[in-house]
């Protein structure tokens, strides 16, 4: 293994003004937040691809934001031949002037704080979509999140709301947030705009259900309208666990006997072992501490989330109304493609 060259990040001024070649490792998002002069990006986990823009023969100077990515980089950069050199302390640790979008708005030191550690997504989206209504105008809110991929999901909420993000800084383990409310202006006009989102859940299985319900949720808190229709064996994931004993004959009792009789017993599309797959998964997810199906549903049940049961699928698998949960409208084709029509993002799952 070579030895990692090392510099503090405050050099990165002189490097610059001398015509070296500096590069920035962290993601997009971080470096929408600030960055320091021109400083081309290039995000570690693309850093591998991208090698070959990269002159081989010059110096590279490597920075992230607190030095540990920058370090991986220079290892990466030596292993393939080239001179590197990782600028220490990072983008935390830098003095000197930088480049950033738009006027710096000063943190509230007065600002609510949530700390959201372990809570897996969609679930700090939601959190953050909750507490926002909450609170006045001009009031900031700091979340301390685990997930980072949340740090990418902020920037795209915020971009849809209207509402401001103050800080997205990734400090070791966790990532700390910062969001500003704005006072949205309303439109002047009305405007035609397709704001919708539809999907249409025909499997019934657990893992497939669960990624419609992160979508769903997510697409709700990012303020799209949502409706989701349940077709043939995606009705077995709108189940209600509490309903009564539905007396029934014939075919309709055997298909009853086939189905789940709640979201408890849904099988995985894969590995499902006899139920044991389906069993171990749930057991990781709440491990990881992962929103089980259930909280998922009642998640999106409380933000009006539209769920539509096809009335033609129901009759052919023997569901009857009172087997669904209350809160699920019936209705036909139709009604899924007047809400498809407007919609700009349309899912079959």
């Amino acid at each position: 293994m070579k030895e990692t060259t090392t510099m503090h990040i405050n050099e990165v001024d002189q490097l610059i003004q001398n015509g070296q070649f500096v590069i920035d490792v962290r993601e997009e998002f971080e470096y929408e937040q600030g960055h320091i002069g021109d400083t081309p990006l290039f995000p570690l986990q693309q850093l591998q691809d991208r090698l070959t823009e990269l002159p081989k023969d010059r110096m590279i100077y490597v920075h992230c934001q607190s030095g540990k990515r920058s370090a991986q980089a220079v290892q990466l950069l030596q292993d393939h031949g080239f001179q590197a050199v990782n600028l220490e302390g990072g983008f935390n640790a830098y003095s000197g002037k930088l480049t950033q979008k738009g006027l710096p708005i000063t943190i509230d030191p007065n600002r609510i704080k949530l700390e959201a550690s372990g809570l897996q997504c969609p679930g700090p989206l939601l959190l953050v979509t909750q507490t926002i209504e909450k609170i006045k105008v001009g009031e900031q809110l700091e979340m301390t999140v685990t997930d980072f991929g949340f740090c990418a999901d902020i920037e795209a909420w915020a971009k849809q709301t209207g509402h401001t993000v103050v800080q997205n800084a990734i400090k070791g383990n966790h990532a700390s947030i910062i969001v500003q409310k704005n006072d949205l202006p309303k439109p002047a006009t009305l405007t035609e705009t397709k704001n919708g989102a539809t999907m249409v859940v025909f499997s019934g299985d657990l893992d497939k259900a669960l990624a419609s319900f992160i979508i769903a949720t997510g697409a709700r808190a990012m303020g799209k309208e949502v409706t989701m229709f349940f077709t043939f064996w995606g009705l077995n994931v709108i189940k209600n666990p509490n309903a009564p004993k539905v007396q029934k004959s014939g075919l309709d009792k055997l298909f009853s006997k086939m189905m789940p009789k709640s979201i408890q017993k849904l099988p995985i599309s894969k590995m499902n072992m006899f139920g044991l797959g389906s069993k171990m998964i749930q057991h990781v997810m709440k491990k990881k501490q992962v929103e089980p199906l259930a909280e998922m549903i009642q998640k999106a049940e409380e933000l009006g989330v539209k769920m539509v049961a096809c009335s033609m699928s129901m009759d052919v698998m023997a569901i009857e109304r009172e087997e669904l949960l209350p809160s699920v409208q019936i209705g036909g084709v139709g009604a899924y493609l007047g809400d498809a029509s407007d919609s700009n993002l349309n899912l079959f799952i």
